[in-house]
């Protein structure tokens, strides 16, 4: 018993406050797609990895995607980023 006693490790908070200050840069997130999105993504990472990017996936082409959304709107105003969803939106429409 004593041995065993002896054995059991000390609780230590300052592990757990270690790992909080070192979480990863990234989150991982749920995002709803209709089917053919997600099988336009799946092909574009299929043409990125044929094209000689082993490392191509998912998460790169919308990372991608996100990157020249930000482009788009960086020194829009909230109203001007408001139309132009609306008209993109507009123009996907049109399309249909």
């Amino acid at each position: 018993m004593a041995r065993a006693a002896a054995t059991v490790r000390q609780p230590n908070p300052d592990r757990l406050r270690e790992a909080e200050r070192h979480k990863p840069g990234y989150r991982v997130i749920a995002v709803s797609l209709y089917t053919p999105e997600a099988e336009w993504i799946d092909a574009m990472t299929r043409v990125l990895q044929r094209a000689g990017n082993p490392k191509a996936n998912r998460s790169l082409v919308i990372r991608e995607a996100i990157a020249r959304l930000q482009e788009d709107l960086h020194d829009k105003s909230p109203q001007e980023a408001m139309q132009y969803f609306i008209a993109r939106h507009a123009a996907r429409a049109a399309l249909s």
